[in-house]
């Protein structure tokens, strides 16, 4: 009986120990992905800084100055005029959606809305 009762608690032991080493290694595991993730964000947050400042640096007043000089005879770019600042009341109304032949009703600039929204 005692020795039955000995193998039962050393095979408890092993168990335990099995059970104790699989979820250490499991945590170790998921430690390394943790560390991953962090790089790769990391990488992508330095790769945004990178993109912002080549955005920047692209976006110059006077860079982007010398390319219209340089390509105005292809691109025929003019100065903006103030008679073309609208605002959204003198645009025209958007078209209504035609009904199917046969339908009783018109759409388009006849329809009864002026505007769809």
């Amino acid at each position: 009986m005692v020795r039955t009762l000995n193998i039962v608690f050393i095979l408890a032991v092993v168990i335990g120990a099995a059970t104790v080493y699989d979820m250490k290694l499991a945590a170790t595991k998921s430690a390394e992905r943790v560390a991953e993730l962090k790089r790769q964000i990391d990488e992508e947050r330095d790769s945004i800084r990178h993109l912002k400042a080549e955005w920047s640096l692209l976006n110059k007043p006077d860079r982007l100055q010398s390319l219209v000089e340089r390509y105005n005879d292809y691109l025929l770019l003019e100065p903006l005029d103030v008679k073309q600042i609208v605002t959204t009341e003198d645009l025209p109304a958007r078209p209504v959606m035609l009904e199917p032949i046969g339908g009783s009703q018109m759409g388009g600039y006849a329809g009864s809305s002026a505007v769809i929204r």
